[in-house]
């Protein structure tokens, strides 16, 4: 059976480089490499992001590799993986091929016996077709072929958000004075109003 596997990951580690050098390392020992990769600054931590391609027979040992990375993840935040069977796709895309190279042959056979200018033309026009399909056709058969040799999986690596830092954006010393000095001058402002009226 022939299948196509993809995936996604969004890991947590303790150090985004490292973690994907250790990645990147361990990838290409399985005979995989990377297949895109973009980096981003997510609130002052990198972000990275990467795609592997890897063989196919390495695949549960590619997801088992980048949940640990040697203890560089911390944690899994998501994993998603999806198998999806091509086996029936691949025949009829190499029956149709024979049967497109079949054709070509006979309209060779039949430009090679034409005698009338207007014969020649029109099977040259219809070899052209047949050749155009064929290209096609052997085009989305290698790339099938490609997907199912080598699987995809899109990882994302990022740093854990300590909790202290996250507390410490959300209070603010400012805010907090200003808070203090509204209240207290609403205290004496009903303070001096009550005063008023004691003297009325």
């Amino acid at each position: 059976a022939r299948i196509v596997r993809t995936g996604t990951m969004e890991l947590e580690v303790s150090d985004v480089t490292a973690a994907v050098g250790a990645a990147r390392d361990g990838i290409r020992a399985m005979g995989g490499y990377i297949g895109a990769s973009t980096t981003a600054d997510g609130g002052g931590h990198p972000v990275a992001t990467i795609t592997y391609r890897v063989p196919v027979d390495h695949w549960e040992d590619a997801l088992a590799l980048l949940r640990t990375l040697g203890g560089r993840t911390t944690k899994v935040v998501s994993e998603q993986t999806q198998a999806v069977e091509v086996t029936g796709s691949i025949v009829d895309l190499e029956a149709r091929i024979r049967n497109l190279r079949a054709s070509e042959t006979a309209l060779q056979g039949i430009a090679e016996r034409a005698t009338k200018v207007s014969d020649i033309l029109e099977v040259q026009a219809q070899l052209t077709s047949v050749r155009g399909d064929i290209e096609s056709l052997t085009a989305q058969l290698v790339e099938l072929n490609d997907r199912a040799d080598l699987a995809t999986l899109a990882v994302t690596f990022r740093v854990p958000v300590v909790a202290v830092e996250v507390a410490r954006k959300e209070w603010d010393p400012t805010v907090v004075v200003d808070e203090a000095v509204a209240s207290l001058l609403g205290m004496g402002q009903g303070l001096a109003t009550a005063g008023i009226w004691l003297a009325i």
